[in-house]
């Protein structure tokens, strides 16, 4: 489901509607859309550039370096006239540094199912994102990162000074130069990055709110709000079809949950760490899922006809629902299938998917 992101308050909204449901709002961030999984071979620029993850393709740090340097020491080797030790050489050192690169990638988790969704544009499209930008694992959004422009223009200013002032004749010096200044300065800024903002977003804007769009935030009572309940709202006939789907997804999660909180108990005894953990993420669901009701029905009760708009606002509601409710049948499924703790990878996988539908779907940071 496409989607994008409101600029005053952060909530993902519906690709197709002009509001947003929770502030307000009119100013989106549009993301991209994700790219579907291609099942045919990969080319040759993904062999060389890419990782492959089950079919995601992602430009690989490592690839890209290894390849860069062969290059720098190629250049090397034309201008000391000595292209057979070049070859030697640069083969040598990458190799080592593809060996640990690639170490590192497969020791690495996976990354999370929206930044891989959210890559595989283009190869010049994702170097320009690999270069210059930073991209949020919980939306995929990509933000312009100032860590990597300034490192980049501290590589460009040394080694054109030095190009042109101090050794003219001598272009291989001129850019170790303007990389021994360039590398600190990458390393501070995302040391900096990854300790304050790992998870960037775009600025939000100061937007005034449209006329004809209500408050919906002081209407929800989401505290009174019982788990199973019947609809008591006096709404138009048009939308009895979605009251009717939306108490009955919420009868279906209310038993569901019960289900899952006492698995993970037998499974996970209290005071464990892994116990606290796993019950907070369902805590979070439940929580996840009574705001969605609310926005819902808050949408129903207040709207004087079902357009298209509202259809579409609905129906992306009731999607939310459903993926927290099908993510509760795949842990309840995991908890009762898998006996064996060291085989707890899986469900740990699980949880961590939750959390990342969670954190796309709430308001973030």
């Amino acid at each position: 489901m496409d989607y994008k992101i409101c600029n005053d308050c952060g909530c993902r909204v519906d690709i197709s509607s002009n509001f947003c449901p929770d502030c307000g709002g009119n100013s989106f961030n549009n993301l991209q859309t994700p790219k579907v999984v291609d099942s045919s071979k990969p080319s040759l620029i993904h062999s060389l550039l890419y990782w492959d993850y089950e079919g995601y393709f992602v430009i690989s740090k490592t690839k890209f370096t290894t390849i860069v340097l062969f290059l720098f020491f190629m250049l090397m080797g034309i201008i000391l006239n000595n292209i057979l030790g070049a070859v030697i050489v640069g083969s040598i050192v990458c190799l080592v540094v593809f060996c640990i690169g690639f170490l590192i990638y497969k020791l690495l988790p996976k990354p999370s199912q929206f930044k891989l969704k959210y890559n595989d544009y283009g190869l010049l499209v994702d170097l320009k994102h690999f270069l210059l930008f930073w991209q949020n694992k919980n939306t995929g959004e990509f933000v312009l990162s100032k860590t990597k422009i300034i490192s980049h223009l501290i590589f460009i200013a040394f080694a054109l000074y030095d190009a042109l002032v101090l050794i003219p004749q001598n272009l291989v010096i001129s850019i170790l130069i303007g990389l021994t200044f360039e590398t600190p300065a990458f390393l501070i800024g995302y040391v900096i990055h990854k300790l304050t903002n790992p998870n960037p977003t775009n600025p939000k804007k100061v937007i005034s709110k449209p006329k004809e769009v209500p408050k919906t935030k002081e209407v929800p009572k989401a505290k009174t709000t019982p788990k199973v309940i019947t609809s008591d709202y006096q709404t138009n006939s048009e939308f009895e079809a979605y009251e009717k789907q939306i108490d009955d997804l919420e009868r279906e999660f209310s038993s569901k949950e019960v289900n899952v909180r006492n698995l993970i108990e037998k499974r996970f005894k209290p005071p464990q760490l892994t116990y606290t953990k796993f019950i907070s993420v369902v805590d979070k669901s439940s929580e996840l899922f009574k705001n969605q009701v609310e926005a819902s029905r808050t949408i129903i009760n207040l709207s004087s006809d079902c357009s298209p708009k509202i259809e579409n606002e609905l129906n992306s509601k009731i999607d939310v629902l459903k993926t927290i409710i099908d993510k509760l049948d795949d842990l309840t499924n995991e908890l009762v299938l898998v006996e064996d703790k060291s085989q707890d990878g899986d469900i740990h996988e699980l949880f961590d998917d939750m959390e990342d539908l969670i954190k796309s779907v709430k308001e973030y940071e």
